[in-house]
């Protein structure tokens, strides 16, 4: 809900002691909604809306999110795309640590444009350009200054997956060879083929932590997301990530394995046919 609140201050040209002069509040505390130190009440958000000459419908969108902020857990469905993508990126701006687990595709901050756009298009297509942009755009979190811990914990079987065909598959491997590189990232493998259960098999999820704050499990579906908040549900999941990192490959033999099929990825993509991936 801040960062809504400051993207609509800032796309309405407003500094936030100019917004503040008009409410009759101090800038401070208008500061403090928007990094979500500070939770304000509906009304408050309907009157800061209005000062920013908002739309009725988006003044009607910000304040039901004001509403609903308090939820311990909540989940958001329909068309939520935009408050969907501004919360993904907010949590991403402003966490200390983010732990992604994927168990179908490789995860959206280590995506190449193109595979990016292969599973855009098919999802989105009506706006697939600027979508994979923006998601690709994210990328630049890992890389800014005081950047995150990003540690990406992947299923073999998501590996393997050639989405987009053998070139982009290759492509999108070698990228994430040059990933592990980077000294706040790490990349963690789940084999496939696990003859006991473990949470890798219960779907993916990315766990964020915070500097100030309590941590959040962001849980995307087909056409809603679900936020987790509450420290029973947030603790299963952190849990689960303590299982995965002792059922997973560690960092020295996933980065070889991702290497090894990135090899064999590239020999594919100079055929027809891709080859199997030993």
């Amino acid at each position: 809900m801040g960062a809504e609140l400051r993207e609509h201050r800032e796309a309405a040209g407003v500094t936030l002691r100019k917004l503040a002069t008009k409410l009759g509040k101090h800038h401070s505390v208008l500061a403090r909604y928007e990094t979500g130190e500070k939770r304000p009440e509906p009304e408050t958000v309907a009157a800061i809306m209005t000062a920013l000459d908002a739309s009725p419908s988006e003044r009607s969108r910000i304040v039901e999110l004001a509403r609903v902020a308090g939820d311990a857990n909540w989940v958001a469905v329909g068309d939520s795309s935009h408050r969907d993508m501004t919360t993904l990126i907010e949590y991403e701006r402003t966490a200390r640590a983010i732990v992604e687990v994927a168990t179908t595709v490789i995860p959206g901050l280590l995506q190449t444009y193109d595979y990016a756009h292969e599973i855009i298009s098919r999802w989105s297509p009506h706006d697939a350009g600027v979508r994979t942009a923006t998601r690709v755009g994210r990328r630049d979190v890992l890389t800014k200054q005081n950047a995150p811990t990003f540690t990406a914990i992947i299923t073999e079987n998501a590996l393997r997956e050639p989405i987009g065909g053998p070139a982009v598959h290759a492509e999108q491997l070698r990228h994430l060879v040059a990933a592990v590189e980077v000294d706040n990232i790490e990349i963690l493998v789940v084999p496939s083929r696990a003859t006991e259960w473990n949470p890798s098999h219960a779907g993916s999820f990315i766990h964020f932590a915070f500097t100030k704050g309590e941590p959040i499990v962001y849980i995307e579906h087909f056409s809603s997301l679900t936020l987790l908040h509450s420290p029973k549900e947030v603790k299963a999941f952190q849990d689960a990530v303590t299982t995965l990192r002792d059922v997973a490959m560690d960092a020295s033999d996933s980065a070889k394995f991702i290497a090894e099929l990135a090899a064999a990825a590239e020999g594919g993509s100079s055929h027809d046919d891709s080859a199997e991936l030993a």
